[in-house]
């Protein structure tokens, strides 16, 4: 599937109030830039507030203003591949519980993502 995501763009326009209401209050994001991508978190962001705010501030860096989404599985886990040009962006993976986002995952290791 090939489409773009409320989310994702939630993060481009800056409306944290969308991300928010999905983040449970303490949740993690883990990123995996490799030490390839710069900007990428090094440590987890931890806490609704600050990942909502990376993750817009991210989207802003990071996402093309063209790109495509394709729901797929890695690692065993249903996960999101962000491409442009046909090649992985990154990779999101996350863990709901309650209907809330309690740990999210991004892969944009360059070197991971070449066998996607």
């Amino acid at each position: 599937m090939h489409a773009r995501q409320p989310a994702l763009d939630a993060g481009q326009t800056g409306d944290t109030a969308s991300l928010m209401g999905v983040l449970a209050e303490d949740v993690t994001l883990w990123a995996d830039g490799g030490g390839k991508v710069p900007g990428a978190a090094t440590r987890p962001v931890m806490g609704r507030s600050d990942v909502a705010q990376f993750s817009v501030g991210a989207s802003r860096r990071f996402l093309p203003s063209a790109y495509d989404i394709e729901l797929s599985e890695v690692n065993y886990q249903p996960a999101v591949i962000v491409r442009t040009g046909g090649q992985a962006l990154f990779v999101l993976t996350i863990d709901v519980e309650a209907g809330q986002v309690q740990t999210v995952r991004l892969i944009a290791n360059p070197e991971k993502l070449k066998r996607l």
